[in-house]
């Protein structure tokens, strides 16, 4: 059998396929052989490695069943970048959405859990514009436009002019659980309240950051130029870190906390006992306050500057499984049990 013969073969044992599919199938094949005669294989040795046409047939068909039987792929979603209108929550509503992304340019933005979705967008500037765009499940909003410089000659052009010196406001109300939810804000301060995600990303580069009620598993909040503060919430991984302000924690469970401030106080009551935790203010005092006494945590508490004062350096725990450390390089640390 010549390798002429062996396609005219195949091509018979493919007739079960539809005509277009058989002459991709034959013509792809034609097309394998001719590359490996060119990179030197001979006629009788591809012959050889082939076998017989009828077992390469039936191994191209069931390639082909296994195909249709697959799930089709999903349908790819997309908008363009278009203005929030009214008709924002209704344009949304075949949209499965699990990724929300917020970029902000100077604007506070307060997102919250609600019944149904809503947008409330204020400029008082009346320069600030807000648009969004799909992509399949994610959902990005996007804030520009700021007010600038307001200049002011007396009083009462003062108070004519006051509103410009106010950011925009954009509150989003959102009723279903996310993955992940990013804001990435400019300027302006950023609260979250109430809302379960797996992923927290929350970041403004001026202003401060407070959040409420979340639920997840990892959370990562940040500013450059603003405190943060978060109340009542739980994850897995809390991840806080400001260049410039005061850092709070309160009646938050997790496993695993990293709280940084560069320059602020760190203030910290009621988190999970035994739990892997490191705080460290480079230039501002610590204080925390345990509810509980540890039972498997090692804690490890240091002023580089300042005074340690720590009402748990006398109590032993049962085991180490967890180490947090406390630590100032410029003000003292404090560590209560109430």
């Amino acid at each position: 059998m010549s390798l002429n013969e062996f396609i005219t073969e195949l091509e018979t044992e493919l007739d079960v396929l539809p005509d277009n599919r058989r002459e991709e199938l034959v013509k792809d094949f034609e097309m394998q052989i001719q590359k490996a005669i060119e990179l030197g294989d001979t006629e009788e040795y591809l012959l050889k490695i082939l076998g017989e046409p009828k077992k390469v047939a039936e191994k191209f068909i069931a390639e082909e069943i296994a195909e249709e039987e697959a799930e089709p792929e999903q349908e790819t979603r997309k908008t363009g970048l278009q203005p929030v209108t009214g008709s924002f929550a209704s344009d949304l509503k075949n949209f499965s959405i699990n990724q929300l992304t917020i970029s902000g340019e100077s604007t506070d933005i307060k997102i919250e859990k609600g019944k149904k979705l809503s947008i409330k967008f204020l400029s008082y500037t009346r320069k600030g514009k807000l648009e969004y765009e799909t992509d399949n499940n994610q959902l990005t909003i996007y804030h520009t436009g700021s007010a600038g410089e307001v200049k002011f000659n007396t009083i009462i052009d003062f108070m004519k002019k006051r509103k410009q010196l106010k950011k925009d406001e954009l509150i989003i109300t959102w009723p279903e659980n996310l993955d992940i939810l990013t804001v990435n804000n400019q300027i302006g301060k950023v609260t979250v309240n109430d809302i379960e995600a797996e992923e927290f990303k929350i970041k403004t580069k001026e202003g401060a950051v407070e959040a409420a009620g979340l639920t997840g598993n990892y959370g990562e909040f940040q500013s450059e130029m603003g405190a943060l503060k978060i109340e009542s919430s739980d994850f897995s991984n809390l991840y806080m870190n400001t260049e410039m302000g005061k850092l709070t924690v309160a009646g938050v469970k997790s496993e695993r906390y990293d709280l940084l401030t560069e320059l602020g106080k760190i203030a910290l009551n009621n988190l999970t006992p035994d739990s892997d935790l490191k705080a460290l203010s480079k230039m501002g005092s610590v204080s925390v306050n345990y509810r509980k006494k540890p039972k498997y945590t090692k804690i490890v508490a240091r002023a580089n500057v300042g005074k340690v004062k720590d009402a748990l350096a006398d109590k032993k725990i049962e085991k180490q499984l967890y180490r947090a450390e406390y630590m100032s390089e410029m003000g003292s640390v404090k560590i209560t049990l109430s």
